[in-house]
Parts: C-alpha cells; structure tokens; sequence
C-alpha cells in the first residue's frame, strides 16, 4: 500500500509523456500537457478572463499566466484586455488553436483507448472512486494544516 502513491505519480509520468510523443508526433512541439487544461477551456468558450480560467482549472493565476504567454507565444491564443473591465485580461484561441481542437479530441482519445485496454469499465471506476476520495482526504488534510498556521 505505501507504494500506491509512487505509482500515482509513475503513472501520470508515463500519461504526460504519452501525450508529448503524440503532441510531436502530430506537429505541435512545444506544447506541453499542462496547455491541455487551459486549451479545453477555450475551445469551450469564446474568451475567457484570465482569473475565470484560473479557477476553472484550480491552477495558481501565475502558473495560468505562465501557460498562456507559451500558447501566446507558439500562436494557438492571444490575449486582449476586457472591453467591460480595462483591468482584466482575456485570452481567446487564434485560428490556428482553434484547428488544434481536432487533434486535441483524437489525442484524448489515443489516452483512453490506452489506458483502458486490459482494463474493465468496472475497475476504472473503482479507480476513479478510490483516487476521489483520497482527493478529498488530501484536500480536507491541506485545509486543517493551513488553517492551524493562521494568527487567531
């Protein structure tokens, strides 16, 4: 059992770099898996503020505004200031991020198909249970620690 976690973070090692080869594979170097979150937000969404997005994605502003500036960068986002709020930022995809949504949805499935052969339907979901649950434990664990440093 003290090897479970181990495996967690062996596992989505091996999901990340599953994810780059096919990235590569299909033309998009430099795209990273961390861009995945981001990347499904906005193909949902029009534009989106940028601290919308950091919520969303439970990802810390700076990590999100880090991401951004790469997609930024490679050309598959840009960002604009709100017309409503000067203050605020928002991201939108560019064409060519747009174009990546395809291969984005058949990258995500590559994932699946991988990960579920050899697997029932019935035992990844046990899994998903299994990993919830000690999310929320961790979660609710975080939360007690930090609330006990606070000044009273």
């Amino acid at each position: 059992m003290e090897d479970f976690a181990y495996e967690v973070s062996r596992t989505r090692r091996l999901v990340n770099q599953l994810l780059v080869t096919e990235l590569e594979r299909r033309g998009y170097a430099g795209l990273a898996p961390s861009h995945g979150d981001i990347l499904a937000q906005l193909f949902d969404s029009e534009r989106m503020r940028m601290t919308e997005l950091s919520r969303r994605i439970k990802r810390d502003p700076s990590t999100v505004t880090a991401l951004v500036r790469k997609l930024v960068k490679l050309g598959y986002a840009k960002t604009a200031r709100d017309e409503t709020d000067g203050r605020a930022t928002v991201v939108l995809l560019t064409r060519r991020g747009r174009e990546l949504e395809r291969d984005f949805a058949q990258i995500s499935a590559v994932l699946r198909a991988t990960w579920m052969d050899g697997n029932s339907a019935e035992d990844l979901a046990t899994a998903a249970r299994v990993l919830s649950v000690m999310q929320r434990n961790l979660r609710a664990a975080i939360e007690r620690n930090s609330d006990s440093h606070k000044i009273k």
